[in-house]
């Protein structure tokens, strides 16, 4: 995942986590690699940071929390591409 923001400067290194490190080409961008036991806890603990982090891999990852993104604009009647 890549963290944006104050939440890149905030983030703490979990036990979990393989690589946490900044990314040289991007300003302020911090990747954190993690080994991730339970899907459904990490979407969980990840949305709640939303607008500071992104989910790159796993693909399958990826494509629920957009799924689940898509949802809520529905249900709040924002306008998306789809």
């Amino acid at each position: 995942m890549h963290l944006f923001a104050g939440l890149a400067f905030a983030y703490q290194a979990k036990p979990e986590d393989k690589i946490n490190e900044w990314i040289p080409d991007k300003a302020r961008v911090r990747r954190v690699i993690r080994r991730v036991s339970s899907t459904f806890w990490f979407i969980r603990e990840v949305m709640q940071y939303a607008p500071d982090c992104v989910v790159i891999l796993p693909e399958n990852v990826r494509d629920r929390l957009k799924q689940k993104l898509l949802t809520l604009c529905h249900l709040y009647d924002i306008e998306t591409r789809e």
